[in-house]
């Protein structure tokens, strides 16, 4: 009896440990370090990464910090700021093409994403436990990871709109004129837009803003308008400076630039209206929980315990709607419903402790929680099979870091089923979000060294590798209908484009010229009597795509211009 009488009061007492912000930030803290910032420079950039990778590259090579290039040509559609902050990180690592460093800062974005959103909960909520919630839940939400651990530039202007979002209501709640928060959330909004543009404002600010003031009395808003008209100045001071510069020293670009901008939601990557329905998914793990917090008759006295569920539903479905309409649609610009779905998941999830700690559950809560408790166990004991396995396919010994992932993810299986048998809710959601960033840890190594694996022609070299050959470096680069960014990334220069017309291949002024092509070519392109072509070598075109390579050659005037070794190039017969 005294036994668990000290049992119950421990329980109690690590529980109220839980309500202090230096644990809960502690606690934020060492989910962001594990799901954010390990293995940063394992996986291979994306298309989305390797243009603004080039682009960073090419801002420090030739100092064009104001007017960015991309492949040699003005980048104007992309505002700058994710570019500038990247390429200091580069910089500041003593290597510009350093993966882990070019995507650190993206990361630091999202980890301040998942604060913002704590410190917004709090003003949102008088619970202490849902700020804590809402952030665990957004840390471990599949599409957010996804894009927090990649260098796109969709998490930095989100994050700076979350956090001139919580400054704002910070400032229109709090007595007194509150002119600093003002200030700095105009700054925020500022960078907002020298990110992506008006992206966020739209996806982010303008439903927030709408299911804010539908749902929330406006008497404080009158008293703040002083403020409101500073963060308003200081936002358009920052956002339009570099757009200004950029029309007064390249007008027909910054006019050709906003012509093409404007029209592209409604022409590029068109998708149906219908496209985001499954959106509920991009949570990850806490899916059936949002699930269960959309269901309004079910949900809507159970949330608003703890919070203006009207709000929340209304955010939700502003956001929607709004990304819907828009033609253009791809997965990451989800990305702005996220933060109130898990804002909704963690008002829901709170209802859930209370309700189990109180034993005022029903049935169907029962069932729902052991249910979801049980998959997430059956998940973390699933994955030292995954790296047993994929330990064995990448023939890769045995070592501490296999038999530590191992014991880890038993015993934090164990602990979810002990956690579900005794119905701990919060310890169950902090062993979930847990789950989860050791996975990133652990897991995305082997699982991109697998994807590496499948996608690979064996003996043909890397597309890098040509970097190595000291001839071509002084070379320009072409290739025969264009290059891929990722493959522009790879060679590590500029590359220009060469088309074929009516069979023959386009001559660059300047000889002697690298030339990249995806099927051979002989001297029978050449329109130029006294042009020759010179074969150097195969070389891996992306990874996932067997069936094609690069065909590369030296294309000279004549023999003398070639210095290259004999064994490393070959001269094509003319026919």
């Amino acid at each position: 009896m005294m036994c668990n009488k000290a049992l119950i009061a421990a329980e109690a007492k690590s529980t109220k440990l839980l309500l202090k912000t230096r644990v809960q930030v502690a606690l934020l803290g060492l989910i962001v370090m594990l799901t954010f910032f390990l293995n940063l420079g394992k996986a291979a950039p994306s298309i989305m990464e390797a243009r603004n990778f080039i682009t960073v590259r090419e801002i420090t090579q030739h100092k064009a910090w104001l007017i960015p290039t991309m492949n040699g040509y003005a980048r104007l559609a992309k505002p700058p700021l994710p570019t500038w902050i990247t390429a200091l990180a580069g910089l500041g690592a003593g290597n510009i093409e350093n993966l882990a460093a070019l995507r650190f800062p993206s990361s630091v974005m999202a980890g301040l994403t998942v604060f913002f959103l704590f410190f917004l909960a709090r003003q949102l909520s008088a619970d202490r436990l849902v700020p804590l919630l809402a952030a665990l839940v957004l840390a471990s939400s599949f599409l957010f990871i996804n894009v927090g651990r990649q260098a796109t530039w969709d998490i930095y202007c989100y994050s700076f709109m979350l956090g001139a979002i919580w400054l704002l209501v910070s400032a229109i709640r709090q007595p007194g004129s509150r002119y600093f928060e003002f200030a700095v959330g105009g700054i925020l909004l500022g960078c907002s837009y020298l990110s992506k543009g008006p992206v966020a404002f739209y996806g982010l600010f303008f439903p927030f803003m709408l299911a804010y003031g539908f749902s929330y009395p406006l008497r404080g808003v009158r008293g703040k308008r002083s403020g409101l008209l500073l963060m308003l100045f200081v936002c358009l001071l920052v956002s339009f400076s570099w757009p200004m510069y950029v029309y007064l020293m390249e007008p027909t670009g910054f006019t050709h630039t906003v012509s093409q901008e404007s029209t592209a939601w409604v022409n590029r990557h068109v998708k149906p209206i219908w496209y985001y329905w499954g959106f509920f998914a991009q949570s990850g793990i806490w899916t059936p929980f949002f699930l269960a917090a959309l269901a309004v008759p079910y949900a809507k006295r159970r949330v608003g315990q703890y919070g203006n569920y009207q709000f929340l539903l209304s955010w939700i479905l502003l956001t929607f709607v709004l990304l819907s309409i828009i033609p253009e649609k791809k997965e990451r610009y989800l990305l702005p419903v996220l933060i109130p779905m898990a804002l909704l998941t963690a008002h829901y999830l709170r209802y859930l402790i209370y309700a189990f700690s109180e034993k005022k559950y029903t049935g169907w809560e029962k069932g729902f929680l052991v249910t979801s408790g049980f998959l997430l166990a059956l998940t973390a004991f699933a994955v030292p099979t995954y790296i047993f396995y994929a330990a064995q396919t990448l023939q890769a010994a045995p070592g501490g870091q296999q038999v530590l992932a191992t014991l880890l993810f038993l015993l934090l299986g164990i602990v979810i089923l002990e956690l579900t048998r005794k119905y701990k809710v919060i310890w169950l959601v902090i062993a979930a979000a847990l789950l989860n960033a050791l996975a990133f840890v652990f897991v995305m190594p082997f699982y991109q060294d697998m994807e590496e694996l499948g996608g690979k022609q064996q003996g043909v070299p890397e597309l890098e590798e040509v970097r190595k050959n000291a001839e071509l470096k002084s070379m320009e680069f072409y290739a025969v209908g264009g290059m891929r960014p990722e493959n522009v990334w790879e060679v590590g220069k500029e590359v220009d484009t060469l088309k074929i017309i009516k069979g023959h291949l386009q001559l660059p002024v300047d000889l002697p010229a690298a030339v990249f092509s995806l099927s051979p070519l002989h001297h029978a392109n050449l329109s130029d009597k006294g042009a020759y072509l010179y074969f150097v070598g195969q070389y891996q075109y992306m990874d996932g795509v067997g069936d094609k390579r690069y065909f590369l050659y030296i294309l000279a005037r004549d023999t003398v211009e070639v210095n290259t070794p004999i064994d490393v190039v070959e001269q094509l017969p003319r026919k």
